[in-house]
């Protein structure tokens, strides 16, 4: 298994360590441990993989809650707080390292369309200020449309398309199109692409 050309089965146990600070992941569930508050769980990643003095993380713990807009919610448990801010708490501790690269599994899983939308920008702006490669594995096609940049469409463990989101919309690909177009919003851009 080849990561960043680099054979992931061969590494010591020091290289797995170090290739591990270099990514976050966004559960589909926010995956939070009940019993830690939400600064604790931010720190977590930081308590396990870094060589940071124990004030040291405890302020980028902090800096990250207060990128999600979460500061103040530093002292509550997962438990205290709604869903959509569970997720900003694991945004928060899936950068808290500065990775590389973001994986996010279903971000937008289990939350209304107004919170969605939050998750996507606060995903789409902190890609691009802290210059990371996010990878969002995701069925909500609004997602898609909203803040895919390089959109490869997967279809019974198949790449069946890739390209941009304006492209999308021009595709060809029965598949894609079948998903894409199911809404009637949707089906409506199609046929005016057609017609245009």
């Amino acid at each position: 298994m080849l990561y960043d050309d680099r054979n992931f089965v061969n590494m010591t146990k020091k290289e797995k360590i170090l290739m591990r600070r270099e990514m976050g992941m966004i559960f589909q569930g926010a995956a939070l441990f009940d019993s830690l508050t939400v600064l604790e769980n931010v720190r977590f990643p930081l308590d396990m993989f870094s060589d940071m003095t124990s004030q040291e993380r405890q302020r980028r713990a902090q800096e990250c809650l207060d990128r999600v807009n979460l500061g103040g919610a530093e002292n509550k448990f997962p438990g205290e707080i709604s869903g959509g801010m569970q997720k900003r708490v694991a945004i928060a501790r899936a950068i808290v390292m500065n990775p590389k690269y973001l994986f996010c599994d279903e971000p937008n899983s289990g939350l209304d369309p107004k919170t969605s939308l939050v998750i996507d920008e606060l995903l789409s702006s902190i890609t691009r200020d802290f210059n990371i490669t996010t990878i969002i594995n995701t069925h909500d096609m609004n997602s898609v449309m909203g803040i895919g940049e390089n959109i490869v469409f997967i279809s019974d463990g198949r790449k069946e398309w890739q390209g941009n989101k304006d492209k999308v919309i021009a595709s060809r690909n029965k598949k894609l199109n079948d998903l894409v177009f199911a809404s009637e919003l949707f089906k409506k851009v199609k046929q005016a692409e057609l017609e245009g």
